[in-house]
C-alpha cells in the first residue's frame, strides 16, 4: 500500500515594466505671468508637488488654450496622482490641436497601460509608430501591452525590433526573456535574462527568473545560486519562497524550513507557505511540527484539496483515522475526480474496519483512472481477504500489466494462485517478487512451502535459511524448517530448530510431536516420549499412536 503525497509549488515570475515618459517643455510665453506660471509648474512637479502643478498649468492654459505641451504636462502631472482617466482627456485635447504627434500618442498609451487599458495603448503605440519617428522605447511598451493581452508572439517581435533599435536595452532583454519563456523557449529565456544581468548586475528580478526557470528545469542547484545573488539584492519574501522550494527539491528540508520560516516572518500571507514547510516537516517526520502548519494553511485556504489530503496522511500516520476519514472526505467534495483520494480514503476505511466502504472507494479510484495501480492492488487485497481468489487474481493481472515491476504484487499473486491450484504459477510469481524486491522475506518463506510441496527439500532449505537471515521473527519458520531438516535426516539440526520454534510458540502441539519423534528416532527416548505426552496433552491426537508406539 503506496501512500500519495502533494506538493504545492507555486511560483511566479516578476514582470519588471519600463514605460518612459517625456515632459513637454513650454516656451516661454510674451507674457511674464504665463512665463512664470510655466515654470513653477515645472518647478513643482520636479518637486513631485503636482496638485500645485496643475493648479500653475490650469492657468496656463487659460491664458494660451492650445499649447499642447502644457496639455502633455498637465496630464502627467495627473497620471502621477493616478488621475488617469484626467490625463487621457488632456491629452485628448491636446490631440484636438495637433493630431500628428507622436509624442502625445506614445504618452497617453503610457497612461492607458497604467488604467489597465491595454488594447487601448496598443492602438496608441500602433499610432505614435506610423507618425515617427519609432523608437526602442515605442516598441518595448508596446511589447510591454501586448504581452498583457497575452499576444507573446507579437511582444516578442516588438521587443526584437526594440533591440535592434538599441542592442543595448537591458531592460529590454528583461522582458523578451519574459515572453521567451511564455512561448515555452526556455534556451531563449535563460540567454536573455543572462544577458539582463550582464547589462544590471544588480536587476534582482532577472535573476529571480532565472533561478526559477532553471528550478522548472529541475536544475535546483544551479537555480539555488540564482536565488542567493537575488536575496542579496533584495531579500523578498517571493525569493526565499522559491528557494525554499528547490533546497526541498534537493531533500535538505531542514534548510528549507529556514527560508519558510523567513517567508513566514516578511509576509506570513504568502500563498502555501505553510504548506510547504508542513510538507518538510513531514520529510523530516517531524509530524507534531506539521501538523499546526497544515492547519494554518487551511486558515488561508479552505478549497485546496491538497492540504486536506495531506492532512489526511498525516492523521493517518498519527493513527487519527477518523479525523483523517473527515479530511479525505473534504478533499474528495473539492476534487471528485481525484482518484489517488479515493484510494487514501479506501485504506483509512480499512484501518476503521469497514471493508465494504473501502472497495467501493477503490472500485470508485478505478472508475475515475482505468489505470491506477494501488487501486487495482488493494481491491485485490480485499477480495483476496476475503476468499474472492478469482476477483482477487483478475485485479492483480490488472495490477501488474500496467505496472510489471511491482514486486509486492507477483508476492500476493503467487499466494492468490497457490489458493486456485496453480502451484506452478505461484512458483513464478514468487521468483518474480525475489528477483524485484530480495528483501521481502514473506517471498521466500511462500516459496519454500512451494518449493516444499513438490518436493524439492534441498530448495525450501535454502529459501528457509534465507528468510531466517531477513526475519528470524516469522512464524513458523523454524517450525518448518525444522520439517524439511528433518526428512533430510538432519535430526540434531532439526531438534535445535524445534527448540527455537517452541520459544516463539510455546503452545504449538505439533512442534512438541516432531520433536518428539526425531529424538525418539535419536534413542533420546525419555526426553522424546515427553514432548510426545506433552503433545498428546495439547490434544494432537497423533501424539497419542507415538506414544502407543515408541513409549510403552
Amino acid at each position: 500500500m503506496r501512500p500519495i503525497s502533494s506538493y504545492m509549488m507555486n511560483r511566479r515570475i516578476v514582470k519588471l515594466m519600463f514605460v518612459f515618459l517625456l515632459l513637454g517643455v513650454t516656451f516661454s510665453s510674451a507674457a511674464q505671468t504665463l512665463d512664470q506660471l510655466v515654470k513653477r509648474g515645472l518647478q513643482r512637479m520636479a518637486v513631485k508637488n503636482y496638485k500645485g502643478a496643475i493648479e500653475d498649468f490650469t492657468l496656463a492654459l487659460e491664458e494660451t488654450p492650445d499649447d499642447i505641451n502644457l496639455f502633455l504636462n498637465r496630464a502627467i502631472a495627473k497620471r502621477e496622482l493616478k488621475n488617469y482617466e484626467g490625463a487621457i482627456e488632456d491629452i485628448g485635447f491636446a490631440l484636438e490641436v495637433k493630431d500628428t504627434d507622436a509624442n502625445l500618442y506614445f504618452n497617453r498609451g503610457i497612461i492607458k497601460g497604467l488604467a489597465g487599458d491595454a488594447a487601448g495603448a496598443v492602438e496608441d503605440y500602433n499610432r505614435a509608430i506610423s507618425l515617427g519617428p519609432a523608437t526602442a522605447n515605442m516598441f518595448f511598451n508596446r511589447g510591454i501591452e501586448k504581452e498583457h493581452t497575452e499576444d507573446y508572439a507579437g511582444a516578442l517581435k516588438d521587443y526584437n525590433r526594440a533591440l535592434q533599435l538599441k542592442p543595448n536595452y537591458g531592460e529590454v532583454y528583461f522582458n523578451r526573456g519574459v515572453v521567451k519563456y511564455a512561448l515555452k523557449d526556455i534556451a531563449g529565456a535563460l540567454a536573455d535574462y543572462s544577458k539582463a544581468i550582464v547589462f544590471n548586475p544588480e536587476n534582482t528580478d532577472a535573476w529571480f527568473n532565472r533561478g526559477y526557470v532553471k528550478a522548472r528545469q529541475n536544475n535546483h542547484k544551479a537555480a539555488l545560486l540564482d536565488f542567493d545573488k537575488a536575496i542579496s539584492l533584495d531579500p523578498a519574501a517571493d525569493i526565499y519562497f522559491n528557494r525554499g522550494i528547490s533546497k526541498a527539491a534537493l531533500n535538505n528540508h531542514k534548510a528549507a524550513i529556514e527560508d519558510y520560516n523567513e517567508v513566514i516572518a516578511i509576509d506570513s500571507s504568502v500563498e502555501n507557505v505553510f504548506f510547504n514547510r508542513a510538507i518538510s516537516k513531514i520529510q523530516l517526520k517531524d509530524f507534531d511540527g506539521a501538523l499546526p502548519d497544515l492547519d494554518l494553511a487551511l486558515e488561508n485556504n479552505q478549497s485546496s484539496p491538497d492540504i486536506y489530503f495531506n492532512r489526511g496522511i498525516l492523521y493517518r500516520n498519527k493513527k487519527q483515522f477518523k479525523a483523517a476519514k473527515e479530511d479525505f472526505d473534504r478533499a474528495i467534495v473539492l476534487n471528485p475526480k481525484n482518484a489517488d483520494l479515493f484510494v487514501n480514503r479506501g485504506l483509512i476505511q480499512l484501518e476503521l474496519s469497514d471493508t465494504a466502504a473501502a472497495v467501493d472507494d477503490f472500485s470508485s479510484a478505478i472508475d475515475l483512472n482505468k489505470k491506477n495501480v494501488s487501486a487495482y492492488f488493494n481491491r485485490g487485497l480485499q477480495f483476496e481477504r476475503s476468499g474472492d481468489f478469482e476477483a482477487a487474481l483478475e485485479d492483480y493481472n490488472q495490477a501488474l500489466k500496467l505496472d510489471p515491476g511491482y514486486g509486492d504484487i507477483y508476492f500476493n499473486r503467487g499466494y492468490v494462485k497457490n489458493a486456485l491450484g496453480d502451484k506452478k504459477g505461484a512458483l513464478a510469481d514468487y521468483n518474480s517478487c525475489i528477483r524485484l524486491r530480495p528483501g521481502n522475506a514473506g517471498a521466500w518463506y511462500n516459496r519454500g512451502l512451494a518449493k516444499y510441496a513438490a518436493k524439492d527439500l534441498a530448495g525450501a532449505l535454502a529459501d528457509y535459511n534465507r528468510v531466517i537471515q531477513l526475519d528470524p521473527q516469522m512464524p513458523n519458520i523454524f517450525f518448518n524448517r525444522g520439517i524439511v531438516k528433518g526428512q533430510l535426516k538432519q535430526y540434531a539440526s532439526a531438534i535445535a530448530d524445534y527448540d527455537k520454534a517452541i520459544e516463539q510458540d510455546p503452545k504449538n502441539g505439533d512442534i512438541f510431536l516432531n520433536r518428539g519423534i526425531l529424538k525418539v528416532i535419536l534413542k533420546q527416548n525419555a526426553d522424546g516420549c515427553a514432548d510426545l505426552q506433552k503433545a498428546a496433552a495439547m490434544g494432537v491426537f497423533a501424539a497419542t499412536i507415538e506414544l502407543e508406539k515408541s513409549c510403552k
